[in-house]
């Protein structure tokens, strides 16, 4: 995965309440149910081995299995192309999980490990190919060996070969971002987004998925990266439309988009080819700088009179 998109996975899934829903949305078996899912609690992800190698794991929780108190540690990757050598990268991950584990003395039973479950995202439009279990990376022993070989496991999630019911069955948040992540224009991106009014959600998974919204529509519109949240209190103190959802704030800009678009069309015919400095000054104007600039492109004598100094951009 792009470190871009890498960077977009771990601060979206920085959020407990992501991880629970994950969890929750798309973890089989009834030991989800019994975990104190309000006690997720995020992790040291970095470790040195004894050899003093760095190593790192992309996000580490812990949570505590209902009834017992017992910690479980989750690991999570993020990953945008199949691995060969996943369950391997796994196995090592957890092994010097234990050790800084042992070394700071965070076991939860002296002399006991806790369960880890280790959890793959994938969300590339080829199949994963690579297998779930070392076992099967490893060469052919006698059946009497067999028996003492590595059998790390992991579980994981296929983005996109998740089914679109079954996933539009899931009311959490990330089921939300995994169909936001699906969507392929901007008033689907809109429609989506819509159903998750401001009022039911807390301020830091706002934050998470007005990025992972502003990311997808920045990828669908090639335009600027939007921030909801100043959006949002721009509106109560400018003449914008204002906004209450995600929603408004997609239709807005794509709206706004069509308007840069258009202005560059008839720039471009009046004036001939615009620089790359003035396409940048477009693509990053609010509403008001737009329309000012559509006022004066038939009354301008020059491209330098629509983008005079005095001009708010």
């Amino acid at each position: 995965m792009a470190s871009e998109d890498d960077t977009a996975y771990k601060q979206l899934f920085a959020y407990p309440e992501m991880v629970r829903d994950l969890l929750l949305g798309f973890v089989p078996g009834e030991w989800v149910h019994q975990l104190d899912l309000a006690s997720l609690e995020r992790v040291n992800g970095s470790y040195v081995s004894d050899g003093g190698q760095h190593r790192h794991s992309d996000m580490v929780w812990r949570v505590r299995l209902a009834g017992e108190w017992i910690y479980i540690y989750l690991l999570l990757e993020f990953q945008s192309r199949s691995d060969h050598w996943m369950a391997l990268r796994m196995q090592v991950y957890i092994g010097l999980l234990y050790q800084d584990l042992i070394k700071r003395q965070e076991l939860p039973q002296p002399g006991k490990l806790p369960p880890v479950f280790p959890i793959v995202l994938y969300n590339d439009k080829q199949r994963w190919k690579a297998s779930l279990s070392l076992a099967d990376l490893i060469a052919a022993v006698p059946s009497d060996l067999w028996h003492l070989q590595a059998a790390q496991r992991y579980l994981l999630i296929d983005q996109q070969r998740l089914k679109p019911d079954e996933l539009a069955a899931v009311n959490n948040f990330a089921a939300m971002a995994f169909r936001v992540e699906r969507t392929r224009t901007v008033p689907d991106l809109a429609m989506e987004l819509d159903k998750l009014q401001y009022d039911v959600v807390t301020d830091s998974v706002q934050k998470g998925l007005g990025r992972w919204g502003a990311r997808h529509l920045r990828r669908l519109a090639g335009e600027r990266m939007i921030h909801l949240q100043s959006a949002i209190e721009r509106s109560a103190v400018m003449a914008t439309p204002e906004f209450k959802t995600y929603g408004d704030i997609f239709r807005y800009e794509a709206e706004l988009f069509g308007h840069k678009d258009r202005l560059k069309i008839l720039l471009a015919k009046r004036f001939g080819k615009l620089s790359r400095k003035l396409s940048s000054r477009i693509d990053w104007a609010e509403r008001e700088d737009v329309d000012l600039w559509f006022d004066r492109i038939f009354e301008a004598k020059n491209i330098q009179e629509i983008f005079a100094e005095d001009q708010p951009a």
